[in-house]
């Protein structure tokens, strides 16, 4: 079977890894009873056992948790969520849209009327036809979702070790500038400390005088630094896997990794700018921005904004053979 021909529910491996609970059911019962089973989702049925709908552990925080609802009290019925179940004749695009539509990951599949199972989004993501297949990029590739996948897990990666790894082992520093009365050879300002020739060596902790209280704030902001990148790639990492996954966020958190990223490295730019537009390095000469360190940390930006835009890198090559009928 061609990929660019419909593919339908039956074409799946149906979920019977599944449970059911009854609509008299409090939500307590539904939370333990995924507990004991190992399970995420619940599929909520009548006396009858008529499907009427699900409910999951995201359901609880949101639906319960957040709405200060008890979970003794409150029955399932209150915070599951509504959907039509499939049968094996339903098109995966069908369910997939229906899914997509409700921001939902599972959908209940029946047949003669009776639960045989759910089908889940991530399920019938690679039955999709040709319509559903990422087709923005630029760069052809077989499995496009993987690409960008791992496309993004280098980008952070690369950004992580230019703009944040590179600063904090002295490797790349700030500023660059002769110091006054102690040597002829240049000082470059680093994270933590400044080093030149002929043995200079500051701490920025150790500074005393007008400006003890910025060169201590530039001090500790380092440590901050560190953290603020942590942060930044953590949460690009954790987009990209939820994205990879078709798992469902409640930050977005593409654009927290973006701009704690991007931020975080403006900071530490401008308070090394802001030390010398005062006056507070005693000099013997002009004061330079560090080139290698401010294209680092150029580059650094660019695989980040790389990282959080690379679909338009990759697409879906020419249809495939598929499993046939």
């Amino acid at each position: 079977m061609e990929k660019d021909n419909e593919f339908f529910i039956r074409d799946l491996t149906i979920d019977d890894e599944y449970d059911i609970i009854n609509i008299d059911s409090t939500v307590k019962d539904a939370a333990l009873k995924m507990k004991e089973l190992g399970i995420p989702d619940l599929v909520v049925v009548d006396n009858d056992n008529n499907v009427l709908g699900v409910i999951a552990d995201f359901d609880i925080v949101t639906g319960l948790v957040a709405e200060g609802l008890s979970a003794e009290t409150a029955k399932v019925t209150e915070i599951m969520y509504t959907i039509d179940p499939v049968d094996r004749d339903t098109p995966v695009s069908t369910a997939f849209t229906r899914m997509r539509d409700l921001d939902v990951s599972v959908v209940p599949v029946v047949e003669n009327e009776e639960l045989i199972g759910v089908a889940t989004i991530t399920d019938c993501w690679g039955f999709l036809p040709e319509k559903y297949e990422d087709q923005k990029g630029i760069i052809s590739v077989s499995n496009p979702r993987f690409a960008n996948y791992s496309f993004t897990l280098l980008m952070t990666l690369l950004y992580f070790c230019f703009g944040i790894l590179a600063p904090l082992a002295g490797i790349t520093g700030f500023l660059k500038a002769p110091v006054m009365g102690y040597t002829e050879e240049t000082a470059t300002y680093y994270l933590f400390e400044a080093r030149g020739g002929g043995g200079f060596w500051l701490r920025y902790l150790d500074v005393q005088g007008d400006y003890e209280l910025l060169w201590i704030g530039v001090f500790f902001y380092g440590f901050f630094f560190l953290i603020l990148g942590i942060i930044s790639a953590f949460a690009i990492f954790q987009w990209a896997n939820a994205d990879y996954n078709q798992i469902k966020l409640t930050r977005n958190w593409q654009v927290i990794g973006l701009v704690v990223g991007i931020v975080n490295l403006l900071i530490e730019w401008i308070l090394f700018l802001t030390i010398s537009l005062v006056g507070a390095l005693r000099v013997s000469g002009t004061v330079d921005f560090d080139v290698i360190g401010l294209g680092v940390s150029g580059l650094a930006i660019i695989f980040l904004i790389a990282a959080v835009s690379r679909d338009i890198l990759f697409r879906e090559t020419t249809t495939t053979t598929s499993k046939e009928d």
